[in-house]
């Protein structure tokens, strides 16, 4: 069973973008098209290099829209069909059709979906390559070649390091895929120069893989990944239990979307810089320093100190629960906790009560969109957080003008 006609389009549009597409996003990063302008808009027969159970994806990926639409794939019969239902996925899912490796059937198949005004996707090594070269290929693209097909030579780089031979886990790595000049029939196509040329273009592939510019989220993940993105996360949150006027959280969501797998590490960096800036917030609360402080910190307003000051004098120590959700600084509860009468073990305990929460809370929601929106970080991470930006400074200032006396 194949599904290769034009009404199985909508369905295999709709599988490709919720199945396929979030998959390339992710373990195909960056993805690196070039030439895809020279393909022509009668049908071809597409030629790639194949390291990878991954290409075909790739290159349907890489393909415009209104030429992927009406692409098919050629698999290999004996391997995808040898389970009727597992073929029949794998048509509804890229196109393929069956391709037997032996006897000239298969490109009876090629030439009749050629005919229907079909574009045709071929590996002519007729299996999976080792170590990124490029092997013989099978003369079924020269003979439908030499028959009047329209070539379209690809070159695919990196696709081998997302699914090795021999492997089932994917992972992540760049791939690239470069499209080449369109060889005519007139031109007669020989297998070893159909080979030669996507030879060189999967060299070209590979260049332009290693010369690639990083992008924002790689350069913004690799700050996430690094110490200094945790001690910048320790320090922000110290400094903030005493002066600064910048929650934590506004850096701990963003390097938890770019680096979910550091998420704990985030989480206890903001909690231990700002439960260490809190107990020098309370040995300073009970001098002048303390108060100099208070009225010195930006943002923070008269009615703000007043109701922390009163919250702290009727509750105690639980009256630090309530902080996270109050729009008041910590630090105006942290400053006057000496003065209002709380005892350090109580004060210590409260404030690790609240701030662990909050940052885990925080830490959990990145968690959340990072997994339910992997791809969309990778590209739109920079406009996200230009948006996230104004959109807290917004709220800040809301919060702060509520508090206004």
């Amino acid at each position: 069973m194949h599904f290769v006609s034009r009404g199985s389009w909508l369905v295999r549009s709709a599988l490709q973008w919720m199945l396929l597409w979030p998959c390339v996003a992710w373990f195909c990063y960056p993805l690196l098209i070039r030439g895809r302008d020279r393909i022509p808009a009668r049908p071809v027969v597409f030629i790639a290099n194949h390291g990878s159970h991954a290409d075909t994806a790739v290159v349907l990926r890489a393909l415009p829209a209104r030429i992927r639409r009406r692409t098919v794939v050629a698999a290999a019969e004996d391997h995808f069909w040898r389970i009727p239902s597992l073929g029949g996925f794998v048509s509804l899912l890229t196109g393929a059709f069956p391709f037997p490796r032996a006897g000239c059937e298969g490109l009876a198949r090629a030439e009749r979906l050629l005919r229907r005004g079909r574009n045709v996707l071929l590996f002519p090594e007729g299996t999976r390559a080792n170590g990124g070269r490029v092997a013989d290929f099978q003369r079924g693209a020269a003979i439908l070649a030499q028959r009047g097909a329209t070539i379209v030579p690809i070159g695919l780089h990196g696709s081998s390091e997302v699914l090795p031979k021999g492997t089932a886990r994917p992972r992540r790595a760049p791939v690239s895929v470069s499209f080449g000049d369109p060889i005519e029939p007139e031109q007669g196509a020989r297998t070893d120069k159909l080979q030669a040329t996507v030879a060189r273009l999967a060299a070209g592939a590979r260049t332009c893989s290693e010369h690639a510019a990083p992008t924002f989220f790689s350069k913004f993940r690799s700050f996430a990944l690094s110490r200094t993105a945790v001690w910048v996360t320790l320090g922000w949150a110290f400094l903030e239990a005493l002066v600064w006027p910048v929650v934590p959280d506004f850096l701990l969501l963003p390097l938890v979307l770019a680096a979910p797998a550091r998420a704990l590490v985030f989480l206890g960096a903001a909690a231990a810089g700002s439960l260490s800036g809190g107990l020098v917030a309370y040995l300073l609360g009970s001098g002048p320093l303390g108060t100099g402080l208070l009225e010195a910190a930006p943002l923070v307003t008269d009615p703000m100190v007043a109701s922390a000051w009163r919250t702290l004098t009727e509750q105690g120590p639980a009256g630090l629960l309530a902080q996270p959700l109050s729009g008041i600084p910590y630090k105006a509860f942290a400053l006057q906790a000496v003065p209002a009468g709380l005892d350090l073990p109580g004060y210590v305990l409260m404030s690790a009560i609240a701030r662990v929460g909050r940052f885990a809370c925080v830490a959990l929601g990145g968690l959340v969109l990072a997994r339910l929106l992997r791809p969309f970080w990778e590209r739109f991470l920079a406009p996200f957080l230009a948006l996230y930006t104004l959109g807290f400074s917004a709220g800040l200032a809301r919060v702060v003008a509520a508090w206004q006396a």
